[in-house]
């Protein structure tokens, strides 16, 4: 993907304000999982062209799995709290954070669960639930 988006800057330097090779470029991005570098060059498509950014952003990058408003959604930045006066705030260390995509680990697992097709009342009903509850609980 790197190669791609090399690509796609070269072009950019022919043609700075090209609409599609900027949404190209971002999907080249999330395809390398560079979250950051899609957001710049999504941004740079709705500045070089409004209009056609609200008209097809959103469906081009869904050609390859991917939401505009899961890209371009930041995760929520805690605002600060006032502290009463001659309190001392220690802070701990956060380590674990919350996945701004659910239970998915990055943008292309969300993307691949997103386009799954949705499970039909046909394919409940066929399983054989007591099997299925027999494996998991195997050790």
């Amino acid at each position: 993907m790197q190669g791609a988006v090399r690509a796609f800057h070269r072009a950019l330097d022919r043609r700075p304000h090209r609409f599609r090779t900027l949404i190209d470029l971002a999907t080249a991005h999330l395809r390398a999982n560079d979250d950051p570098g899609a957001q710049r060059a999504l941004s740079r498509a709705r500045d070089a062209d409004p209009a056609r950014f609200d008209a097809r952003a959103a469906r081009l990058l869904a050609r390859w799995g991917f939401e505009l408003e899961a890209v371009g959604r930041a995760p929520p930045q805690p605002r600060p709290q006032p502290v009463p006066q001659g309190v001392v705030v220690r802070r701990r260390s956060v380590t674990a954070q919350s996945l701004p995509f659910g239970d998915c680990c990055n943008l292309d697992e969300y993307a691949r669960f997103r386009a799954m097709p949705p499970i039909t009342r046909a394919e409940i009903e066929s399983l054989d639930w007591d099997r299925v509850i027999d494996d998991l609980l195997e050790e």
